[in-house]
């Protein structure tokens, strides 16, 4: 609360407008997850119909007969293996299942099948209902006819209905309704009524009838959801409401009154007026799907052409979400020397096996990694979160002493033997350099990108980036500032002065081997303000360089920092250049930006080399949110609030962390197909952008860095990503006071 107390004062000597000042409270939440529950074979993985009876018992209709869930194991009693192609099931009120079949009905449990007196015809839907006398009433229909089941006895009735019969819904013992091909039937002892119209039906194509709890009719549809009341409809939803997919092919309702649909994209949840879609690998085993059931414990049951599969969940604070994540993250995300990364599954989606592959990126993902366990130790005190911080730094200046330079750092290393997998050594034609150059004139020519280490441990690569750069400051200085003891200070100094003293040394410039800056490494006055090829990088690199500069005097006290930062600020206007951060030209806004400038902005502003530093980095910062304030990024908004001086909503980004699923695997998301999605066809833009950021769960795995507004995100599933960036975000907002510790006892 000191610290909540303390930014409302300083935001309001800034003039800002204060939106909310109290942290948010860490309450529960519900957090979806996914479990897989294949079959046997390809003929048991084609599922058709599914159903959870009185027991809780699951039952799965498949292509080569019914099984039943027993201990997570698929099961069946004598007869059901050989019961061939199976088209419905619905639960017994008393026990066991209802089924119909492509030659009849049976009852089973799971101890015995037994045929029911209708047999040799196909069976394509079958319900049951229980009357106020206590009987239960079952109710089937096929291409060949009709039948009721009451007091034990079975009856055929007349068809009076087109006979493409998809499903059939008892009202009780005398009248139903059925679904076809080609229009809703009402049939009571009386007549038959037949509706078909656009003014009654979204669709004639009928896919599935569901009661739901307070006896309304669901109609599902190709054209979506009709409700029906007695014979009159009383509301629809379709596309004009929000629906991700119209095509409904089955619908469910749970204990909290929400109603799960099956469709050919997934598996659609409506929620008192908002949607949620759940398909990809990440929720289902094939986004085909045929049907849908809730259990008695509000999973939901979806039977897919590839096999059944559990959407489950359960109530977490963010607090405990941040736990399971870190233990994630220790266990596959941590290679030598203690790098950061993603993690390359040997087979998609098996966590079982898998290895770190070098990245560009290492530098900056391990010093994300290190501020982050430096935030923790700063909230919790926590030593293991010291001890994870330290040893981040320390792979941190492997990567700066593999060069053998003084000031020059590695974008990786591997072990000796392993070969690289990403920009390996290579020749290059004088077509191939022209053919590249004219595609990007700044690329650099490099032919020998990895090189050994002098005691021949390591190999390292070169052409480091300004990203790496900002990582490891962003690293160095949160260490130093809130995990670093008196010894460790001093190497993080000397770390600093010889990555920073290094580039003022140079002209501003990050120096390869080579003699020449890297292709990225570049906030020289030349380059920045005097080559219109480095236009996009001027605001940006002017804040990194300023940022770098605050550092390095902060943690070495030497003058030549502040002289290189006069030089820059009274020579060459970069207090200017900070001021043109509002990238509302598409082709120069990037999310990789915005993420390097929410690391480097706290930088800036915690440790400002000039006084007058201060208050145009926030005026810099304010004009740079403004491009992604309607991202909803907890990273970018909770380092706006912290030192901006103004105050956005905390909500969206509190939505996402929450929202994040914990499938981390990078299954391949598409989003073009969805109706409620449009394409952002703006000139400067990618193709595939869409106007609006789904929600987390519904995307592909998309970190800080990466484009959100993409229709289809992924990897095919062959990793799993690291969880840094959802740590980071959230440890910074535990410690910048957005995000209040959990109550004990929650």
């Amino acid at each position: 609360m000191v610290r909540a107390g303390l930014a409302l004062v300083f935001a309001l000597a800034c003039g800002a407008a204060v939106a909310n000042t109290a942290p948010v409270a860490d309450t529960p939440f519900w957090q979806d997850y996914h479990e897989a529950y294949p079959l046997s074979t390809p003929g048991e993985n084609d599922v058709r119909a599914i159903a959870v009876d009185r027991a809780g018992i699951v039952w799965a209709a498949t292509a080569e007969g019914v099984r039943f869930l027993r201990n997570g194991r698929w099961d069946a009693a004598p007869g059901l293996t050989t019961l061939g192609p199976s088209w419905a099931l619905c639960a017994d009120p008393r026990e066991g299942v209802w089924i119909a079949t492509f030659n009849g009905i049976y009852h089973s449990t799971t101890t015995y099948l037994k045929p029911v007196g209708v047999a040799g015809t196909p069976v394509t839907s079958i319900r049951a209902v229980r009357t106020k006398d206590g009987d239960t009433v079952i109710v089937a229909a096929g291409p060949a006819g009709a039948w009721r089941r009451r007091h034990d006895r079975w009856e055929k009735l007349p068809v009076t209905w087109h006979r493409g019969v998809r499903s059939i819904q008892p009202d009780g013992p005398e009248r139903f309704w059925v679904g076809t091909t080609s229009g809703l039937f009402c049939r009571d002892s009386n007549a038959t009524l037949q509706l078909t119209r656009p003014n009654v039906l979204l669709s004639s194509a009928i896919n599935g009838l569901t009661r739901l709890r307070d006896g309304t009719l669901c109609v599902d549809s190709t054209g979506g959801l009709d409700f029906y009341r007695g014979t009159r409809r009383v509301r629809s939803l379709s596309v004009g409401e929000g629906v991700p997919v119209r095509n409904a092919r089955a619908v469910a309702e749970d204990g909290s009154g929400r109603l799960w649909i099956a469709t050919d994209m997934g598996v659609v949840r409506y929620d008192a007026g908002k949607w949620s879609l759940r398909h990809s690998r990440r929720w289902l085993q094939s986004d085909d799907v045929r049907d849908i059931a809730v259990g008695p414990d509000g999973t939901a049951w979806v039977a897919t052409s590839h096999g059944v599969d559990a959407i489950r969940r359960k109530r977490m604070t963010l607090a405990e979400k941040a736990d399971y994540l870190l233990r994630l993250l220790r266990a596959r995300h941590i290679r030598p020397p203690g790098l950061v990364g993603p993690a390359v599954l040997d087979k998609p989606g098996d966590l079982s096996k898998s290895f770190i592959e070098d990245d560009d990126n290492d530098g900056e993902h391990t010093g994300m990694y290190c501020a982050m366990e430096s935030m923790r130790y700063a909230v919790t005190h926590a030593p293991d979160a010291r001890e994870n911080a330290k040893a981040a730094f320390h792979a941190l200046m492997v990567l700066q002493r593999a060069t053998g330079t003084r000031h020059f750092i590695a974008r990786s290393v591997l072990p000796i033997g392993t070969p690289p997998r990403h920009e390996v050594d290579r020749t290059w034609t004088k077509q191939e350099i022209a053919e590249t150059l004219r595609d990007d004139p700044r690329e650099k020519i490099i032919e020998k990108r990895w090189v050994p280490t002098a005691d021949g441990k390591w190999l390292w690569k070169r052409d480091a980036s300004s990203d790496e750069i900002d990582g490891h400051l962003f690293g160095y200085a949160t260490y130093y500032d809130l995990a670093a003891d008196a010894g460790e200070r001093k190497l993080v100094a000397d770390q600093v002065d010889r990555i920073v003293g290094g580039i003022v040394d140079h002209g501003f410039v990050l120096q390869d081997i080579d003699g020449r800056a890297t292709r990225w490494g570049n906030w020289s006055p030349a380059s920045l303000n005097g080559d219109p090829t480095w236009h996009e990088e001027r605001p940006g690199n002017s804040v990194e360089i300023l940022a770098h500069l605050g550092i390095a005097y902060h943690v070495t006290g030497k003058p030549k920092y502040v002289a290189a930062a006069r030089q820059l600020i009274e020579h060459h206007g970069y207090l200017h250049n900070m001021l043109m951060t509002r990238y509302d030209t598409p082709s120069e806004r990037t999310h990789i930006n915005d993420e390097l400038l929410s690391m480097v902005y706290p930088d800036l502003l915690t440790h400002p080399i000039l006084p007058q530093v201060r208050e145009t980095g926030r005026r810099s910062m304010r004009l740079w949110h403004l491009s992604c304030a309607a991202d909803g990024i907890p990273f970018y908004d909770f380092s706006y609030n912290r030192f901006s001086g103004s105050r956005v909503p905390l909500g969206p980004g509190i939505e996402t962390l929450r929202d994040w699923p914990l499938d981390l695997v990078e299954w391949t998301v598409d989003n073009s197909r969805r109706e409620d999605v449009q394409f952002d066809r703006t000139p400067g833009y990618e193709p595939g952008r869409l106007t609006r950021i789904v929600p987390r769960s519904e995307m592909g795995i998309c970190m800080w860095d990466q484009e959100p507004y993409k229709a289809v995100l992924g990897r095919g599933g062959d990793r799993e990503d690291k969880p840094t960036d959802w740590l980071l975000a959230y440890w910074m907002g535990r410690y910048y006071g957005l995000i209040a510790p959990p109550r004990m006892g929650k």
